[in-house]
């Protein structure tokens, strides 16, 4: 009897595993057949679907595995480790292939690594045009934008302007042409303009709106109530500044035209209607854009038959939700040191950690002890992991950010690679300082955390780490967003148990 229990148990596929002398004749031929998984649309793994992102699987006889992925440069990227079933997903970026190839790890009796792969259709959203991307974020199917009241000294982000005093160029960064500019916190005071006449939340610096990618507009006021909705797209884009004035006076003038439903951007009417009366009411649909970035909307709206110098309305926005576009454009950004954060050249030091908010430290430096200029990194090599100089002790060294592959590079002033590895964007704000220090003496201190693999970044050594001695070698993996924006990435590195004033680590980089 005990024979027979004995004997059934053996054959019995639920009990079979790696550790048994069955398994030393496996193939990867066997390990894939063996694989089976079911897909599904949502990460609760409620509704199945065949081109699903997320996945739950089991294998049979059970086998401890690795699923994992490479990417175009044959770098690996593990899913999910040491376990027999489970769940993973494959989301990726847009513009990627719907079909993605995973591979199923194990090992055999004999310890050999046997490696098996699988073929599968994922659901993949199309690629946004070129302008959708800089409207609606490529990353998180929506953008909000504020109002701009850094554009002008006087606050203003809404006003007029004799049309087409220039070139496009000279209105965006000079302001050229503005007769007057209101800021949003006196559009009270332009009510007249309004359909209405009454105030309905968006005269405040913090009223926004969201442009989301299936072309929506929602306006909402400070506190998170919405105002309006409606529909936008944009035509004439190519990227560059070729389209003429209505009047015909500047060639280069805009990059094309935004379309909206009446009403649908943050106080949306022109500042005089001259066709309909001086304070006529008058919600334009059509606007030029003036500038469209990362972080940036400019737009002018010029009412039939203006010409040169003639009044015009103009809005100024901003945008800092976007982190991914901020740190890749969509495409490969290359980053240097910010030898211009200080009068000193600093670009990395240490500082006494968490003094004040966040903004404190990215516009005054705030709690900074000491700071090292590029070319001094020669001289703190002793917290780099070789010791040794690689290059990036120079101001014109570099680092890109690769947005489908997820790949961060550092280079020399000359384009050598230094080193590489993989980033991600974590706990992200969407523009708002939503994480506390490491220390919670500050609730509005970073904007979210830049994971990377250790020794990625330009000089990526901790300052001084101070649980395994004063000048032990530590490359972070997890740094504090304190800055993002198209020119700007600030980052700290608090080792764990750091407490306000306590030593921790700084870098500042700006657009190459």
């Amino acid at each position: 009897m005990m024979a027979v229990v004995g004997l059934l148990t053996a054959c019995d596929p639920s009990k079979d595993d790696i550790s048994t002398p069955g398994n030393s004749s496996l193939t990867p031929e066997q390990l894939s057949s063996g694989f089976s998984f079911v897909q599904y649309s949502d990460e609760t793994y409620t509704t199945e679907a065949a081109d699903g992102n997320y996945f739950t699987f089991t294998t049979s006889p059970s086998r401890v595995v690795t699923i994992y992925q490479k990417d175009e440069e044959g770098v690996r990227n593990d899913l999910v480790s040491g376990v027999a079933n489970g769940k993973f997903k494959i989301v990726p970026k847009r513009g990627n292939p719907t079909s993605q190839t995973f591979y199923i790890e194990t090992r055999d009796f004999n310890g050999n690594v046997i490696t098996g792969e699988r073929t599968v259709n994922v659901y993949v959203p199309t690629e946004l045009s070129p302008e959708m991307r800089l409207l609606a974020s490529d990353a998180y199917g929506y953008k909000v934008w504020t109002w701009d009241t850094e554009f002008r000294d006087d606050h203003g982000a809404w006003g007029n302007l004799g049309y087409a005093p220039g070139d496009g160029d000279s209105f965006c960064n000079e302001g050229n042409g503005i007769w007057w500019g209101c800021a949003p916190a006196d559009l009270t005071g332009q009510l007249n303009h309004s359909d209405t006449q009454v105030a309905t939340g968006e005269e405040s610096p913090n009223a926004y709106m969201e442009f989301y990618d299936d072309g929506n507009i929602i306006t909402y006021d400070a506190g998170g109530n919405q105002i309006r909705r409606g529909k936008y797209s944009v035509e004439g884009w190519t990227g560059v500044r070729d389209k003429a004035s209505k009047d015909g006076s500047q060639a280069n003038w805009s990059y094309g035209t935004l379309k909206t439903t009446a009403g649908s951007i943050l106080f949306p009417f022109q500042i005089n209607s001259h066709s309909d009366g001086h304070d006529a009411t008058t919600c334009p649909t059509e606007f030029e854009i003036m500038q469209l970035d990362a972080n940036h909307l400019k737009l002018i709206y010029p009412q039939a038959g203006t010409g040169g110098w003639t009044e015009a309305t103009w809005w100024a926005f901003k945008s800092n939700s976007d982190a991914e576009c901020a740190l890749t454009d969509f495409g490969t950004k290359a980053w240097t040191w910010d030898t211009e954060f200080r009068t000193d050249g600093g670009a990395w030091g240490n500082l006494g950690y968490a003094p004040g908010d966040g903004d404190s430290f990215c516009k005054d430096g705030n709690g900074i002890w000491w700071g090292c200029a590029p070319a001094d990194l020669t001289g703190q090599l002793g917290h780099s992991d070789t010791g040794n100089a690689t290059g990036e002790e120079d101001p014109n060294a570099y680092m890109t950010f690769d947005w489908k592959t997820a790949a961060v590079k550092s280079y020399d002033a000359n384009g050598k690679e230094i080193r590489s590895g993989k980033f991600e964007i974590r706990d992200w704000g969407m523009g708002k300082r939503t994480i506390a220090s490491a220390d919670g003496s500050q609730s509005a201190w970073a904007y979210g955390r830049l994971h990377t693999d250790a020794g990625s970044i330009l000089f990526p050594f901790q300052i001084n780490s101070h649980s395994d001695g004063h000048d032990a070698t530590t490359c972070p993996t997890d740094f504090e967003i304190m800055q993002l924006d198209g020119n700007h990435l600030k980052l700290i590195y608090p080792q764990a148990g750091t407490g306000g004033w306590t030593e921790a680590t700084w870098w500042a980089f700006k657009k190459k």
